[in-house]
């Protein structure tokens, strides 16, 4: 990685502007999910299904979850990334 040339305020700055658009993001995502939800499979249409579609169902809903798992540690990991960089900076001031 390079070494940028901010200054801790500007640094500072551009963590705290990171963290705030994953949290708009993650929001936003959820938002979304929520719909997603409500749109795809009611409780009457499950009852319906034979067990083949309702295993197909399983596993779609699992992988969406794994997807977003791996985003939101993507996420988590580019923020530590963010304060590691913070923190030397500091300590070379």
């Amino acid at each position: 990685k390079s070494i940028s040339c901010f200054t801790s305020q500007e640094e500072e700055e551009a963590l705290f502007t990171a963290m705030k658009s994953d949290a708009e993001r993650n929001a936003e995502s959820m938002a979304g999910q929520h719909q997603d939800r409500d749109a795809s499979t009611s409780t009457a249409q499950l009852d319906t299904l034979p067990v083949k579609e309702l295993y197909k169902q399983h596993l779609k809903k699992s992988i969406e979850k794994t997807v977003m798992e791996i985003k939101y540690l993507d996420r988590k990991l580019k923020k530590v990334d963010l304060e590691i960089l913070l923190l030397e900076r500091q300590l070379r001031e």
